[in-house]
């Protein structure tokens, strides 16, 4: 079979590079050449004190950092640039590469792209968030298409329409309110019930501010915040995490993908993503009347259906990643006071949200 001519072999063909692949990963052989070489993460590590198995399966998907710390667990032993790039290969899946090294992140993504050659940005469309927001969205769609929506989004969904005073006033008036509200509420409870503290969970407070600068300051929407915070969060809370364990069961070949088609079939997600769906027409409502960023919208031949997938990505991705990233930076100002004195200090003199006072 080795002296076989290639054409015979089919070596285009997915099931030989399957074959020849698990003959590498068998021997142990690295599936990356060039100048980085990324060291190998291994699959098991008994008692060398590993938070858990460095890839996400349904039992650890809930903590995605423990995840991450797996993946370089003992890294920093290594020397040259095995210690920030590793990989991970299992015999008879595709191998993946993680990195925590600023220029191969920033190379990768300057080759990421439409053209012939590039990365593609989504390497899962049938799951995950590509399945539950749509074929045809920024995240999974290629070529014109996502030359189209990405042109599209560009114009006011970036930088040089977001960071003005105008609308840095809207947000910060809106955060503003609901936070002074929210902090009357609390001080109430506690007058009420005479407690001396309370212990509330942080995120789905910080969700709910986020929700409501996304749907009504950016999309012009005009949802009160206790639907927003009684309805719409539960529902995209649920939705979300449907979407990050569907994106871990499918890794699972034709078993995994039999699964998640009959968990969106359940009558509660069906009911979730109607909400999900009736939230995000309440976005295109703004549409019309020319609120929030949709005055900067220059395309009244694109039909609100074609907009929809994309916006689904806002709501689901966009408020999931920004409150992630609020509640760590709160949690870790909350541990440590002295960085607390000191954000203080820096705008105890700013009395106005503004691009140059962001700087």
């Amino acid at each position: 079979m080795n002296d076989a001519p290639a054409e015979q072999l089919g070596e285009s063909s997915p099931g030989y590079r399957r074959l020849a692949g698990l003959g590498r990963q068998l021997r142990g052989a690295s599936p990356f050449a060039g100048d980085i070489v990324p060291s190998r993460i291994p699959v098991l590590a008994t008692g060398r004190g590993r938070p858990t198995l460095p890839f996400p399966h349904p039992w650890n998907y809930h903590d995605p950092i423990r995840v991450l710390e797996s993946c370089f667990h003992g890294a920093d032993a290594i020397e040259g640039s095995g210690r920030h790039s590793r990989y991970l290969d299992v015999p008879g899946l595709t191998p993946f590469l993680i990195t925590r090294d600023p220029g191969l992140i920033r190379a990768i993504m300057l080759e990421t792209g439409d053209r012939p050659g590039q990365f593609d940005r989504d390497v899962l469309p049938f799951v995950g968030i590509a399945k539950a927001t749509g074929a045809n969205t920024l995240l999974s769609s290629n070529g014109p298409t996502w030359r189209r929506q990405r042109k599209l989004a560009a114009t006011p969904f970036g930088k040089t329409k977001l960071f003005n005073p105008e609308r840095f006033a809207d947000f910060e008036a809106t955060f503003r309110k609901t936070v002074t509200a929210r902090l009357g509420a609390l001080r109430e409870r506690l007058a009420r019930t005479g407690e001396p503290a309370v212990r509330i969970p942080l995120e789905p407070e910080i969700k709910c501010v986020m929700l409501e600068m996304l749907t009504n300051n950016f999309f012009g929407a005009e949802v009160p915040y206790d639907e927003l915070r009684t309805v719409y969060v539960p529902a995209l809370e649920r939705v979300i995490e449907h979407i990050v364990r569907d994106t871990v069961i499918g890794q699972l070949g034709v078993v995994g993908r039999g699964i998640t088609r009959l968990r969106a079939n359940r009558k509660t997600y069906r009911e979730d993503d109607a909400v999900f769906e009736r939230l995000t027409r309440l976005m295109t409502e703004g549409r019309r009347a020319g609120r929030g960023q949709w005055s900067h919208f220059k395309a009244d031949e694109v039909p609100d259906e074609a907009l929809r997938g994309n916006l689904r990505v806002f709501l689901a991705g966009a408020l999931e990643a920004t409150t992630s990233y609020a509640c760590w930076a709160v949690t870790h100002l909350a541990r440590s006071p002295e960085d607390q004195h000191k954000v203080y200090d820096a705008v105890k003199g700013l009395h106005e949200y503004t691009p140059e006072n962001l700087k």
